[in-house]
């Protein structure tokens, strides 16, 4: 090895061919740099080989206690305080302009009319004006607006549905609702209810197992069911008759809560401040 380092450092200009010393000192060099880097190439190939759980070796928060998961419900039966009647105008003519004037003429008439009852709150629908062509017949224009009526006086707006049909209108559905207000506070104090359910369920079920009530975990509280309104079908056959108001019942609305919650239990000892 040191005749070839020799031939190297001579060959790269140098004045007079390299002592021994010279030629010592530079394989010592070598070999140390060779040194270096075997060394760090072993320590990137151990920190890489590393498992990935090697990085904390502590155990979870909950390790060694029991995780209870539990699920409670409260629900109760509120009668429905809203009524939605859907109604419709229709008209036929030889033309799309007198279907388009006959509807706007009755739908200004049914507006005119349901305004000067404050209780009852108006929103017209959609609006459409089609051609109909068939062989042999001549040809007839369609059209169609909606309108819809929402009121809390059950009474007031049954009466008032029974004076549009007189005027024309056809009933599309009655929908008796619940409204969201009534529906957020009963939800309220079911939610408290169900907590209180869940509570008691999960002192009785740690005392079966000789153990404490440590801590809540992830708390899930959400609606279930909801409102179903009243099949439209039951309604419209009595509103059917015309001349006197559409017969219409409310009936119940079901409002639920669910809680969902897992329960951290362990030994007295355990028991935090």
């Amino acid at each position: 090895m040191e005749s070839i380092l020799a031939a190297v450092l001579f060959r790269k200009g140098a004045a007079r061919p390299p002592s021994t010393m010279m030629i010592r000192e530079a394989i010592r060099s070598s070999v140390a740099r060779r040194r270096i880097i075997v060394a760090a190439l072993a320590l990137s190939i151990c920190s890489c080989a590393r498992p990935a759980g090697a990085a904390s070796s502590e155990p979870p928060p909950d390790a060694g206690l029991t995780v209870l998961h539990l699920s409670e419900s409260a629900d109760r039966e509120i009668r429905r305080d809203r009524l939605r009647a859907q109604l419709r105008i229709e008209a036929t003519a030889g033309n799309a302009k007198q279907v388009q004037a006959d509807i706007n003429r009755r739908m200004t008439s049914a507006l005119d009319k349901v305004k000067a009852v404050p209780g009852i709150k108006p929103e017209t629908g959609g609006y459409a004006v089609y051609e109909e062509r068939q062989q042999s017949v001549p040809t007839r224009w369609r059209g169609n607006q909606g309108l819809t009526l929402v009121d809390r006086d059950f009474a007031e707006l049954l009466t008032m549905v029974g004076e549009l049909q007189n005027d024309g209108l056809a009933v599309s559905g009655l929908n008796f609702e619940l409204m969201p207000e009534t529906a957020r506070a009963a939800q309220d104090e079911l939610t408290s209810v169900a907590l209180k359910r869940l509570s008691e369920r999960a002192e009785r079920i740690a005392a079966d197992l000789h153990l404490e009530i440590l801590r809540y975990r992830d708390i899930r509280v959400g609606n279930v069911g909801g409102d179903r309104p009243m099949p439209r079908a039951m309604l419209m056959g009595s509103a059917a008759a015309g001349a006197a108001a559409p017969a219409a019942e409310a009936g119940d609305a079901t409002v639920q809560v669910s809680v969902d919650a897992d329960v951290i239990l362990g030994p007295a000892e355990d028991k935090g401040p």
